[in-house]
């Protein structure tokens, strides 16, 4: 096994960073239900009920946009705050930020290559050739202009609950020090 994968095995602090993950993609999950719940009240909710877009699709969008975007900025922020830049009691709040935003970024960045994956593989399968050969170049590149442009306004947009979550994680670690010695590649 190579040495950075075993490495990254034996670092430690794996659980206090997936709590802290596990909260941001927590309130994530729960932003998304209110805001689903909310694009229903008004006059336009009653042609969701109507024949123009049942309901049980937006059950299906749900659950995509779950996987195309919140886990893997989850699954991102986690191994930033694990593997890349943990967050230790020792840290000033300036490299606290810092490293939350790392985190953050780290998120976006598996947010995006997910999501290009997911537009790449419908763009080349949606043609009607044999294994999609004949995708159209600009299809591609709009998919992945598509994933570039939700990868960096959901950064934008999810830097403070980053924030917020690194600072918590810190306040945390300082109430409760690690037993151990915690470092990331960062460190290094």
């Amino acid at each position: 096994m190579d040495y950075s994968i075993r490495r990254m095995l034996a670092t430690r602090g794996a659980l206090v960073a997936a709590v802290a993950a596990g909260g941001v993609g927590l309130a994530l999950v729960a932003g998304r239900l209110l805001f689903g719940a909310v694009s229903f009240i008004g006059p336009e909710s009653v042609a969701y009920f109507g024949s123009y877009e049942p309901v049980p699709f937006a059950g299906v969008a749900f659950g995509f946009g779950i996987v195309t975007s919140i886990l893997p900025f989850t699954i991102g922020y986690f191994l930033g705050l694990w593997v890349v830049a943990p967050i230790t009691e020792q840290l000033r709040i300036g490299y606290v930020i810092a490293r939350a935003v790392l985190a953050t970024g780290i998120g976006a960045t598996l947010w995006f290559v997910v999501l290009g994956l997911v537009g790449v593989v419908g763009a080349v399968t949606s043609t009607p050739e044999i294994l999609g050969i004949a995708a159209s170049p600009s299809l591609i590149a709009g998919q992945l202009g598509f994933a570039l442009q939700e990868a960096l306004t959901g950064f934008i947009a999810l830097l403070p609950l980053g924030v917020l979550g690194g600072v918590f994680l810190w306040s945390w670690r300082s109430a409760n020090p690690a037993p151990h010695h915690i470092e990331g590649f960062i460190d290094v």
